[in-house]
């Protein structure tokens, strides 16, 4: 094949892998199975062995690390928090290496810093300015940071932006008076499909989140208590932080004395396919969810899913299958699932709805879009030039 150009795409944190991680080695994946060069600029250290055993086996681009010490400090303070704020001082410090990129590379993406960089493609999972909430004073002397680094990057603009789902596009238009384009993130449905045959379901309630203190997975214990004749497994992605909250995850079960949930930390991939064959139901934390890869993961392996009523997760997957699958307090969660039980024609039609619905977030749909609008760009770019 011949080589069609090279990309660099920017994704400053590599230290945990969700599925912001994910979305960036799948991009990386789509163009080079089109024939291009891809390298990825990162500031922490990449373990692939890690990417293959959790994600399966991908063709991996180039890393170039560029470790940057303010954001490595700020890890070593506060492990797992204050990710806005370390990402934009990474990407601040990579402005003149940006600035050379784009003679070294046709085309350049920044798909973590979450605000539209000088670059050719600013991919946005979340606006890196939130919409105004109330936090108290640490949450506003936190957020005047983030604003004021932010704000260097305000012009020029980057030359496209797109968005993860429907509702992150409402939010990018918000915050930055743009409407981007949808490009739903790659969804590796296919290596599900052979668990979504399975209508033989166990009472397993399966929950896929990084182990992170944002994702309130002790809300999933509660309802574990609730629903005892159940199994509960919660299954996520550790990074820096992710030791404290399983081990307050643990102590909680131990308080509440129960016997039906298990924690798995960094399931390989195969397991987790024959975990989601064996499951009835996927529980989603109380969590506003920008795209949820982990969701429709889920639904493609033929577990009903429950959300929160809000987010990508909701808008743009979960509430096509059924307006029943939504709660606005994960309290409601339990009779919503004691509902569906009982009816056993409707669990039948949820799960074959979910598959369907899941196809629209394929690989290749993702694949054609994406090459598509780089093709696009790049002709754009040569017509100046």
């Amino acid at each position: 094949m011949l080589l069609k150009g090279k990309v660099l795409i920017v994704h400053a944190l590599f230290d945990a892998l969700g599925g912001v991680e994910i979305f960036a080695l799948r991009l990386a994946q789509a163009l080079i199975d089109e024939g291009f060069q891809v390298d990825i600029l990162t500031s922490t250290p990449v373990d692939s062995a890690k990417i293959r055993e959790i994600y399966g086996e991908l063709e991996l681009p180039s890393f170039i690390v560029k470790r940057v010490r303010e954001a490595e400090a700020m890890i070593r303070l506060m492990p797992g928090r204050l990710v806005r704020l370390r990402r934009l001082l990474v990407y601040r410090r990579y402005r003149s290496f940006l600035e050379e990129s784009r003679f070294k590379y046709d085309l350049v993406i920044d798909t973590q810093s979450n605000l539209p960089t000088p670059v050719d493609i600013s991919y946005i999972h979340f606006p890196v300015l939130l919409p105004t909430r109330s936090g108290g004073l640490l949450w506003s002397i936190y957020n005047g940071l983030v604003k004021l680094i932010a704000s260097s990057y305000k012009t020029p603009r980057s030359g496209r932006v797109l968005a993860n789902s429907t509702w992150t596009a409402h939010m990018v238009y918000r915050v930055y008076g743009i409407i981007p384009d949808v490009l739903y993130p790659p969804v590796d449905i296919d290596y599900f499909r052979e668990a979504s045959m399975n209508s033989n379901r166990e009472k397993i309630i399966v929950t896929i989140s990084r182990f992170s203190p944002e994702k309130k997975l002790e809300k999933i214990l509660d309802v574990a208590r609730e629903l005892p004749d159940y199994t509960f497994i919660i299954v996520g992605s550790t990074g820096l932080g992710s030791e404290k909250v399983i081990e307050d995850l643990k102590e909680r079960i131990d308080k509440l004395k129960l016997r039906n949930v298990e924690l798995k930390p960094n399931l390989p991939r195969s397991q987790l396919r024959e975990l989601l064959e064996e499951a009835l139901f996927y529980l989603h934390p109380e969590f506003t969810e920008h795209f949820g890869i982990a969701v429709v993961e889920a639904m493609s392996a033929g577990c009903i899913p429950i959300v929160y009523r809000d987010g990508g997760a909701w808008h743009d997957a979960v509430a096509k299958v059924s307006e029943k699958l939504g709660y606005s307090n994960i309290g409601d969660a339990p009779k919503i699932i004691r509902q569906i039980e009982k009816e056993k024609q409707l669990q039948e039609e949820l799960r074959k709805r979910s598959i369907e619905v899941s196809k629209t977030f394929s690989y290749d749909n993702f694949k054609r879009s994406i090459v598509e609008k780089i093709n696009y760009i790049l002709k754009i770019k040569k017509m100046k030039s």
